[in-house]
């Protein structure tokens, strides 16, 4: 399309895909989007920002907005396009309309659940969710003409998570298994490790031609093993990384604390520790089920 091939965000992927590369390398609270032109043109998430947004869809009208899940970083923008087709997961809870309740979805204390609020609301300029035109289901195919949009629930990341299978050109769309450096991120209440992990092998065994996530760039057919293999890993990594503290006999707040995750990197430090609690919970408690660690007056030791 030649009217898009001098926006600089745009790396074509396929014919009539494009990765948009999301602000800050997609990095939170921004993601990588998905542009597809066939019968409509279709953006999948809307964490590129209101300004990328905006030039997308004064060189081409975006007629349908898809959300793999609701996520800040993929709601973002969302309201740029309130006028247009929007299609949410089945599993998306009503929630979305409203942001109070999204922060007590995502955060289990009622006053950190309001510090969440008010950094998507006022912080992030989210707007709740109106209700959307259709909701898609695991299997079902978005048709729209050229592109044929097959939806893949993937839980484990979220409960409304989903992925995409282009099927004309074997495009993945991976979305939030997004093999970043950091590995799977689990920090909601709904984030669960054994479903996340059933997921991530679940999509590995689809019949994928490349890869394209929302925090990373493509990957090629021939680096996908290497790629899915390290990102298992990266699961055994994070739970070393409690078990260690766990050698030392810490309680939680002591492990969070010392932050063997984020290991204090992120620039919300409140954000941080409400993630990294839920994150380091996850891993105690596959610990404890394995019967490595005992926990004795609040303090967690490796048996």
């Amino acid at each position: 399309m030649k009217h898009l091939c001098d926006i600089h965000f745009l790396q074509p992927v396929a014919k009539d895909l494009w990765l948009v590369h999301g602000p800050e390398n997609g990095r939170f609270p921004h993601c990588n989007g998905f542009l597809m032109i066939g019968d409509r043109t279709v953006l999948v998430d809307a964490g590129i920002g209101a300004e990328r947004i905006g030039e997308i869809d004064r060189r081409t009208r975006i007629d349908t907005l898809i959300i793999s899940h609701s996520h800040p970083d993929h709601i973002l923008s969302w309201h740029v396009l309130n006028d247009r087709q929007l299609l949410l997961p089945a599993q998306t809870p009503v929630s979305v309309g409203d942001l109070r309740l999204l922060g007590q979805r995502f955060v289990e204390d009622r006053k950190e659940a309001q510090y969440w609020t008010w950094v998507a609301s006022s912080r992030l300029g989210i707007h709740p969710m109106r209700r959307p035109d259709h909701q898609f289901v695991d299997g079902e195919v978005l048709d729209f003409g050229s592109i044929q949009l097959q939806a893949i629930y993937a839980p484990g990341h979220l409960d409304d998570h989903y992925c995409f299978l282009e099927k004309r050109s074997g495009t993945l769309f991976s979305i939030d298994i997004d093999f970043t450096g950091f590995g799977p991120w689990y920090g909601n209440p709904e984030g669960d490790i054994h479903r996340f992990r059933e997921s991530v092998s679940m999509i590995r065994n689809l019949p994928y031609r490349q890869i394209c996530a929302s925090h990373k760039l493509p990957i090629a057919l021939t680096d996908a093993d290497d790629a899915f293999d390290r990102y298992l890993k990266a699961f055994d990594r994070q739970k070393a990384a409690v078990f260690d503290l766990c050698r030392k006999g810490m309680d939680l707040t002591a492990m969070v604390k010392n932050s063997p995750l984020y290991r204090n990197r992120m620039p919300d430090s409140r954000l941080q520790q409400i993630f990294e609690t839920q994150m380091i919970r996850k891993n105690l408690a596959l610990l404890l089920e394995e019967g490595r660690i005992v926990e004795k007056n609040g303090n967690y030791c490796a048996t």
